[in-house]
């Protein structure tokens, strides 16, 4: 569930009351399951634990038996039974111990410090809005010479103050809830899982299948847990800004308020406004008035009710057409600042907090009746997109890439322009709506039952991410927005059987019909069309043309149909298509080429790999890449020379600073993978948001070639050092 904006505390509308609602349902749903958890666990444990002693009793008996047993193979046979036996309890022991400590401690500790308190917050919460709201009634029904106007207008903005500050803090600890939901919850039950697996040894085969996602999982959290802590510190700033608003930003008759301060605060003279105004019910006599969220949508204004609670039929919308109502100011009922909306159907009395607001409203409202009035003269290309507006997916893959350096929110925008591609908007395979996973090397967007199936596929076939939780890569983003459902299912169902027709799967299919399908699709390739009268040669070349000129829905085309992703064009020095790739600089095609699982260290003509190219190009991004996907850093080339050699023949600083960092964590790391798995996480983040420029001309005053020799010892580097290295751009 997406997390509450602290901005929407200020506004509160109906529509963030009811996004709180669903928060608290949330949370209400989480703790139920996590009591049910914990109850079947501690009978499981306790099932196990009676069932441990009944399995030593029979070992016991089995060692008994033995040393009563004049025939010593059934003695020792018996004897070694029993003591199997007896280790495999010990093991179910250690088990029982763990999952307590690990599971059901943590969770019930999670229940009572964490879901528990949130329900008097929410009491906090809900006495101050009422407050709130009584206090602002009775100010609001003050007569214009009523002498305690002043002193009702002080206690409603201590009230506003203090619901302020409890509202943030309610809504803080629902988002601190959810997120932890995503981390800690998550985090014990993998876990247990682990526990599982340990001790469920002749089941591994089974759960062996479950590690790599267990993995990946671990992965995400902690991605999860780092994006948890940004926001709780953005959170936590923001908190601690609107702890310093003076009193007075809460006073109605503070006319000087900051725009967006408060709920009702005027919009500026524009024909778009939202807040909340009092509304007269009833005649002259019998009358009262009701407080309704109102906001002008083009040529309506609409209103609405707070209340998250209320039916369908009175939360529903009301809506008056501006371009028959007329709007004038009236001082003919007993409250201050109030005005009409003249309809055929009705006249509407509103009351504002105060002059400068009215006068804001009936402004806005003039306006926006004004401008529904003459839209029936406004061409109709006005209305329209601009013609001239560039998607995304048009611009050049190198401008993206310049532009993505500026942070993740390039990204995010990258990802919603994918979500809007034709087709995007359903799953590539059952055609499910709102498709929230992917497959990167395939192009195309799925549901979450059809991800699973995908993912038992092995990622040889089809590697599976989500488009939500996951971190994306701008390049991948690039990919996903070059083919698309649309194209992929071109490629993939462009020959369907009559007698497979009906084998095609629909959102309620089973589990059964999904795997057919997606294996027939995918793995068999039976739609693919195969009637090309290509040979394999030739099939293979067009694909290297394609791939190396980064036209990816050909290049996918071709693969499918069983081109080589490592052909050797006899006529380009035997070079693959990523060796070609990397030569040119292209990292769409190369992440396109490497999705597909392209060897990295393959040797053209020249003995060069990919990485000697990137080296030799000073193209420090494809470097680290190639490093990241195990390409050897001391292959050599037929002149005896490695990427490092050519790097520092060329004196390219920056790829001559990755690879001889490289070297020297592989030599002092016992595990060269942890070294590639977290060092150059941080070397990768550090050169990429360093080298998007002109890799050529950082140059060294120092001639390399005299540093390559250097020992290990003389390179040793201590903490500060290393981390000069990694964030220095000109050494």
């Amino acid at each position: 569930m997406p997390a509450l904006d602290l901005r929407g505390c200020l506004d509160d509308s109906p529509q963030f009351r009811k996004r709180i609602h669903a928060h608290e349902e949330s949370v209400h749903h989480f703790e139920n399951s996590l009591k049910t958890l914990l109850k079947l666990a501690r009978s499981q444990v306790d099932l196990s634990s009676a069932y441990s002693q009944q399995q030593q009793e029979l070992a016991r008996e089995f060692l008994s038996f033995a040393q009563s047993q004049d025939d010593p193979i059934v003695a020792h046979a018996s004897e070694k039974f029993g003591k199997s036996i007896l280790e495999v309890e010990k093991c179910r022991d250690m088990f029982n111990a763990h999952t307590v400590d690990t599971f059901i401690n943590p969770l019930d500790s999670f229940v009572k410090s964490t879901l528990h308190p949130v329900k008097e917050l929410k009491k906090r919460f809900e006495r101050s809005s009422d407050d709130v709201d009584t206090l602002l009634a009775r100010y609001m029904s003050k007569r214009p010479k009523d002498p305690t106007i002043f002193e009702s207008a002080k206690e409603l903005a201590d009230a506003r103050k203090v619901f302020h500050q409890v509202y943030i803090e309610y809504v803080k600890k629902l988002n601190d809830i959810e997120a932890r939901k995503k981390v800690d919850y998550m985090e014990n039950v993998l876990a247990y899982m682990y526990t599982e697996s340990v001790f469920h040894h002749q089941s591994y085969e089974i759960l062996k299948d479950l590690e790599p996602y267990m993995r990946d999982l671990t992965g995400l959290l902690h991605d999860t847990r780092q994006r948890y802590n940004e926001e709780s510190a953005e959170s936590a700033e923001y908190q601690e800004l609107c702890a310093k608003n003076a009193v007075d930003q809460y006073n109605p008759m503070h006319h000087e308020m900051p725009a967006g301060t408060l709920d009702d605060t005027s919009s500026g003279a524009n024909s778009s406004k939202s807040g909340y105004l009092f509304e007269r019910k009833g005649g002259r006599v019998l009358q009262s008035w009701t407080r309704k969220y109102y906001s002008i949508d083009g040529e309506e204004l609409t209103c609405c009710t707070r209340d998250a609670k209320a039916s369908k039929e009175d939360d529903a919308p009301q809506r008056y057409n501006l371009r028959v109502c007329s709007i004038r100011f009236t001082e003919g009922y007993d409250r201050r600042f109030c005005f009409e909306v003249i309809s055929p159907m009705k006249v509407l009395v509103l009351q504002a907090e105060n002059e400068l607001d009215m006068l804001d409203w009936v402004k806005s409202l003039k306006m926006a009746s004004q401008m529904a009035l003459n839209s029936d003269q406004a061409p109709a290309q006005s209305l329209q997109r601009p013609p001239n507006r560039r998607g995304l997916s048009d611009l050049s893959p190198h401008l993206k890439l310049k532009e993505s350096s500026s942070g993740s929110g390039n990204e995010r925008e990258l990802l919603k322009e994918l979500r809007k591609r034709p087709g995007n908007d359903r799953c590539a395979d059952c055609q499910a709506k709102d498709p929230e996973w992917a497959a990167t090397n395939l192009g195309i967007i799925m549901c979450i039952e059809c991800s699973g199936i995908h993912r038992s596929l092995g990622v040889h076939v089809s590697k599976v991410r989500a488009l939500v939780l996951d971190k994306w890569e701008t390049e991948t983003v690039e990919i996903m927005l070059r083919i698309g459902n649309t194209v992929a299912n071109s490629i993939f169902e462009s020959y369907i059987p009559k007698d497979m027709e009906s084998f095609r799967i629909e959102p309620n299919s089973s589990r059964c019909e999904r795997d057919l399908w997606i294996t027939e699709k995918y793995v068999k390739r039976t739609f693919t069309d195969h009637t090309s009268d290509m040979d394999k040669p030739s099939l293979d070349q067009a694909f290297w043309h394609a791939a190396t000129q980064c036209k990816l829905p050909e290049a996918l085309k071709y693969l499918a149909q069983g081109a080589d992703i490592d052909y050797k064009h006899p006529e380009e020095d035997e070079q693959t298509a990523l060796q070609r790739a990397v030569h040119q600089g292209d990292e769409i095609a190369v992440e396109f080429l490497l999705q597909w699982s392209s060897d990295v260290n393959q040797q053209d003509a020249k003995g060069w790999t990919s990485l000697h190219y990137a080296a030799a190009a000073n193209n420090v991004h494809l470097v680290l890449t190639l490093l990241k996907r195990h390409a050897k850093a001391d292959s050599t080339n037929n002149d005896g020379k490695t990427p490092l050699d050519l790097a520092v023949d060329n004196q390219n600083v920056q790829a001559v600073t990755a690879l001889r960092l490289f070297a020297f964590d592989k030599q002092h790391n016992s595990s060269p993978a942890s070294s590639l798995d977290f060092g150059f996480r941080e070397a990768m983040s550090s050169f990429k948001h360093n080298s998007f420029q002109s890799y050529g001309s950082s140059q060294s005053a120092l001639d390399l070639r005299q540093t390559k020799s250097l020992s290990a010892k003389e390179v040793e580097l201590n903490d500060d050092q290393h981390s000069s290295l990694l964030h220095s751009s000109d050494i």
